[in-house]
């Protein structure tokens, strides 16, 4: 017997390390009145061996294929029904057309999360646990495409009010279309 399962609806949360994008996250769950699955991509990539994930040249090589992982298993699980926010980092434009061909016929919010540089490196500084100079490396590359579907700028929003503004979004009747201006982009500019 065939399922008749409708498919998840996708927030994925685009900005740089420190933006703010796990806070919004969990603020987004708590807020939604349907359950959302939090899919991150450092918690997926630190499934790895801290031996391979400090092992750059390694990195480097491996990464093509785990973005590409990470990118058609998050589609799955929405293809079969799971609400999912995504949490990522899209800071190389070669990343971009595997993202947005993978999720390619579902239902994805593109958030721009945006932070000033400056309130990033002090971010950065404060939390401990970020590679110093990341979010100043991603700064400039991680919006590489300006299309979005909302942003948010979590230097004068709070979390909460983050949330609350893509919770907003989701209640309109405004359907998702920046996936898909991307995807004329790419196919337009030959990549």
């Amino acid at each position: 017997m065939a399922s008749s399962i409708s498919q998840g609806i996708i927030i994925f949360l685009n900005g740089t390390s420190s933006a703010g994008k796990s806070t919004i996250a969990t603020e987004l769950q708590q807020s939604l009145p349907q359950p959302f699955m939090h899919i991150s991509l450092d918690a997926y990539l630190n499934q790895l061996s801290p031996l391979v994930l400090n092992n750059q040249q390694l990195m480097i090589s491996l990464l093509p294929r785990l973005l590409d992982g990470f990118n058609y298993s998050v589609a799955a699980i929405a293809s079969k029904g799971n609400n999912c926010i995504i949490d990522h980092v899209l800071q190389e434009p070669e990343w971009v057309h595997p993202c947005v061909e993978a999720f390619e016929d579902l239902e994805v919010y593109f958030i721009k999360v945006y932070c000033p540089l400056e309130i990033l490196v002090e971010r950065e500084k404060v939390r401990g646990d970020r590679h110093i100079g990341m979010a100043e490396y991603q700064y400039s590359r991680v919006h590489h495409y300006n299309s979005y579907d909302a942003e948010v700028d979590t230097s004068v929003l709070s979390a909460k009010e983050c949330a609350q503004s893509i919770i907003n979004l989701l209640d309109s009747s405004q359907k998702p279309t920046a996936f898909e201006q991307i995807r004329k982009e790419i196919q337009k500019d030959g990549f």
